[in-house]
């Protein structure tokens, strides 16, 4: 059973890498958009003002989001984690 537990911990474990890999490399993709449409948008005289806000909305929304979903599953790995320690992380369970 012991082994059985640390394969599933590792499993997890590599899991969780190949999540937050994934995850930074959105959130740094977004990074690269706003930075690279940015800087145009800032020179392009022919884009009205709201075109250029409704941008920085959506850039704001989506690393808005990858932020929030990153925060999600981080809280189930550590929830799913503390199976394997026998701790409970989260003391706002009734």
């Amino acid at each position: 059973m012991e082994q059985q537990m640390r394969m599933a911990k590792q499993a997890m474990d590599m899991q969780r890498v190949a999540f937050t890999g994934m995850i930074n490399n959105m959130i740094l993709f977004w990074d690269q958009t706003e930075k690279m449409f940015g800087t145009y948008l800032e020179k392009a005289a022919w884009i009205p003002d709201d075109g250029k806000k409704a941008f920085r909305e959506w850039v704001d929304g989506n690393k808005k989001g990858c932020e929030t979903y990153k925060n999600a599953v981080d809280d189930g790995f550590n929830r799913l984690g503390s199976c394997f320690t026998g701790k409970s992380q989260h003391s706002d369970t009734v």
